[in-house]
């Protein structure tokens, strides 16, 4: 049985950014101008192109037209790489705000999360990523002092497993981490460039280095409309 034709049509369109010839971040041609490519009404038109905003491969920008979307970063759960090596990965360009960076004493939570005694001193730092300069993934790390005493802001502003790893000769052998959805508050989702009622993606991590010992903390917080999770299950 054949396709109906906006199927088919949107199947082009999609063959069409795959390949680059609709680039991300560029225009779709107009609705008259498909409509005279594809000799199909416009009502066709419509449906194929709705296909693909609800596929979020395009957005509508009302006076302006329709765009391609950027692609979706990827998040590998189950593979251990710091953001800017898998961002870099995709092909995008990662970067990092810093928010806040201090020095505190740590709290019951964060003392249990890093296996240490209530009140010693941690780094406690906030940071936003970017992704092509768009703000995508919120953070707050906590980090045991004695592991790292010579962290420095510099070092957070670009990989801090780099820092761990190549800086501090370190190896790192896991994260633990859970998920769950959760809703911002107005200075999280300012921050995050969101509505406040647009709900995030939650990750818990806690990271461990092959002498087992416990160097991070952090809570994670993605934009669900920007990011995607892989997963793979075994039977």
């Amino acid at each position: 049985m054949n396709k109906p034709r906006y199927l088919q049509i949107a199947d082009t369109l999609i063959e069409r950014i795959n390949s680059g010839e609709l680039p991300s971040g560029s225009i779709l041609p107009t609705e008259g101008q498909l409509q005279l490519e594809f000799d199909v009404s416009r009502v066709t038109i419509r449906k194929a192109m709705q296909l693909l905003v609800d596929k979020d491969l395009l957005s509508r920008k009302r006076g302006s037209g329709t765009y391609v979307k950027p692609p979706k970063a990827h998040h590998n759960a189950l593979q251990l790489s710091g953001f800017v090596e898998e961002v870099s990965a995709q092909g995008q360009i990662p970067s990092s705000k810093i928010i806040t960076f201090e020095l505190i004493e740590c709290s019951e939570l964060v003392a249990d999360k890093l296996n240490i005694a209530v009140g010693e001193e941690v780094y406690s730092i906030r940071r936003l990523r970017l992704i092509d300069g768009e703000p995508e993934v919120l953070e707050h790390t906590f980090l045991p002092v004695v592991l790292f005493p010579d962290l420095s802001i510099k070092a957070m502003r670009a990989s801090k497993y780099d820092y761990i790893e190549k800086t501090k000769g370190l190896k790192i052998k896991l994260s633990r981490q859970s998920i769950r959805p959760e809703v911002l508050d107005k200075k999280g989702a300012d921050e995050l460039n969101i509505d406040v009622s647009i709900p995030v993606i939650r990750v818990d991590s806690v990271g461990e280095l092959e002498s087992g010992a416990v160097f991070e903390y952090t809570v994670h917080y993605f934009r669900v409309n920007q990011y995607s999770f892989d997963y793979i299950a075994y039977r």
